[in-house]
């Protein structure tokens, strides 16, 4: 095992990393905090390593929230923000990301203050976000931004980047923001305010691309529309980690409520996105991660309630429709866990303690027959697992270096530190 190298360091708050490789560069992602709850003002960010992981270069911005207030305060929430990024790499070689997106709140921190009504209406044949004004009129969103009322006719408000509110030319503040600006820790930071017309506040799915290996992203898109149905609630979230390319060219994204977990996916190279509506994927309610075996279909990993076999299912019909299955051999607390195949091999790394501590990586092996049908997976172990490290261990990215190397990004500090290391698997 290579020394571990720190990515993302203690000047800020780190947490939830990414992973993948372009084949070119490896690219690594995470949330910059500005303290360590899972509200407040969280950025998007990442590095780019053209040589495997042995050099990094500098950190880039991909995302910044509107924010009334930018504070290191842990009861500061006067922010919208991006949390959990999860990224795969399309055939057309562009790297397809996705976060979840809060208004100002305290997302599912403090669920109370979040808005159950519609946030989104048909039109034309189309499905477009509505705001609010203060008494509770809706207006619609179009996709260039132009607003018309709820009688559907034109207004002289549009909407501009992540919800920046102008009546013709004059700047109204912000659609994702409550009221006025507030204090910030630095007078360089950018701060904004609340506009008169506003978002309902849910989480919501943003979409950013890059075409140059992660030198540049586009500006964040809302997906949440094409994706959301009524009965997920306040919250749709994305499962943090990687996503899945499958054999075909599907790219497989798993997200989560709080009643159920389910998937999402494109066959466009993230043009479009479609879920599975038929069934859920679990009664799991959270984190989960996916891998495709060699009959093609897809194995999804959850998360326990506790140190305990790791819930599994299985789709035969690349992620339209989950079936339970046996639990996964290896045990898992609470937590976050990624999972890559290589050849016959499945490769899942996790904290093996009853806390979020000590990390392993825990291998199984695709099995076949005598025919060579495909049976299902055999796991190591536990003494076989590939040790990572000892000590607090929490959530983690596996990424394909070669056939003979793993990458791994991992928090090995509790919301500070992001580190990545290469593991030899043979």
């Amino acid at each position: 095992m290579a020394e571990k190298q720190c990515l993302f360091g203690k000047e800020a708050v780190y947490r939830i990393p990414s992973l993948v490789n372009t084949g070119k560069t490896l690219i690594a992602v995470c949330n910059r905090e500005t303290n360590d709850k899972d509200y407040g003002y969280m950025e998007l960010v990442c590095k780019t390593s053209s040589d495997g992981g042995k050099t990094w270069g500098d950190i880039q911005l991909i995302a910044a929230p509107p924010a009334r207030e930018i504070s290191s305060d842990e009861e500061s929430c006067k922010s919208a923000f991006f949390i959990d990024p999860s990224m795969t790499v399309a055939d057309n070689g562009d790297i397809i990301l996705l976060a979840t997106f809060f208004p100002e709140s305290k997302g599912i921190m403090d669920k109370k203050y979040l808005e159950k009504k519609a946030a989104f209406t048909g039109f034309d044949s189309k499905t477009y976000p509505v705001i609010y004004d203060r008494d509770g009129k809706y207006y619609i969103v179009l996709d260039d931004g132009k607003v018309l009322d709820s009688k559907k006719a034109k207004t002289p408000y549009r909407v501009e980047g992540i919800g920046e509110l102008y009546k013709e030319d004059e700047y109204l503040g912000n659609i994702y923001l409550n009221g006025a600006k507030g204090k910030t820790d630095s007078e360089n930071t950018s701060t904004t305010f609340g506009a008169p017309l506003k978002a309902p506040k849910r989480s919501y799915i943003y979409m950013f691309r890059s075409s140059d290996e992660g030198k540049t992203w586009s500006e964040g898109k809302d997906i949440t529309r094409d994706i959301y149905a009524e009965t997920d609630g306040v919250f749709l979230g994305i499962a943090p980690g990687s996503a899945l390319k499958t054999e075909s060219g599907r790219l497989i994204f798993p997200l989560y409520t709080l009643k159920n977990t389910l998937s999402i996916y494109s066959d466009d190279n993230g043009e479009t996105f479609k879920r599975n509506k038929r069934f859920p994927y679990s009664e799991n309610k959270d984190e989960w991660c996916a891998v495709e075996a060699p009959n093609n279909s897809i194995y999804a990993f959850g998360r326990a309630k506790k140190l305990s076999k790791t819930p599994v299912s299985v789709s035969a019909d690349n992620a339209i429709t989950w079936m339970k299955s046996k639990k996964a051999a290896f045990k898992a607390p609470k937590c976050q866990k990624s999972a890559i195949a290589i050849n016959n091999n499945i490769f899942v790394s996790h904290p093996s303690g009853k806390k979020r501590e000590n990390g392993v990586i825990s291998k199984g092996e695709f099995e076949f027959n005598k025919k060579g049908k495909f049976k299902g997976i055999k796991w190591n172990k536990a003494k076989e697992d590939i040790i990572i490290n000892e000590g607090f261990f929490a959530y983690s990215c596996l990424a394909k270096i070669n056939d003979e190397t793993l990458g791994i990004l991992y928090e090995d500090e509790p919301s500070a530190h992001i580190v990545f290391e290469t593991v030899k698997i043979k």
